[in-house]
């Protein structure tokens, strides 16, 4: 069986200084009278092995924006997870809410999962990631 278990070698590995993390959200409901949110279960960051980033094509861009006006490209990447342990998964409204944590050579900052292709009988994720900036 065909299999994308360590099949980015170290020549292909693009981890960039400081290491690349996901950052699982903490779990939690409301409670209370007025709705206070309380986690049951701290957020969870994960250091990431086999790992690819690439610049996100202009195309990819403009497809998961439209042509909602000004875009910064450099805010966008794509993320390749080749370690056959770690999957991206939307939650039950649909929504990412794991975020993805690495240096764009700046500095260290989050990226908010856009898109994701998960092939779990591969050992295949690739996510598009988008830069976060806090909530919107």
């Amino acid at each position: 069986m065909l299999t994308m278990e360590g099949h980015i070698d170290s020549d292909f590995v693009s981890t960039p200084d400081g290491g690349v993390y996901l950052v699982r959200a903490a779990a939690g409901d409301y409670t209370g009278m007025g709705g206070t949110w309380e986690d049951t279960a701290p957020a969870t960051r994960t250091l990431l092995t086999a790992v690819n980033i690439q610049q996100a094509s202009p195309k990819s861009v403009e497809v998961m924006t439209g042509t909602s006006g000004a875009v910064n490209p450099q805010d966008w990447k794509i993320v390749h997870i080749n370690d056959g342990v770690t999957y991206l998964y939307p939650d039950d409204s649909g929504q990412f809410a794991d975020l993805l944590e690495f240096s764009d050579g700046v500095d260290m900052r989050q990226w908010r999962v856009r898109q994701c292709d998960n092939r779990p009988w591969r050992s295949y994720c690739r996510a598009m990631v988008e830069r976060y900036r806090g909530e919107a």
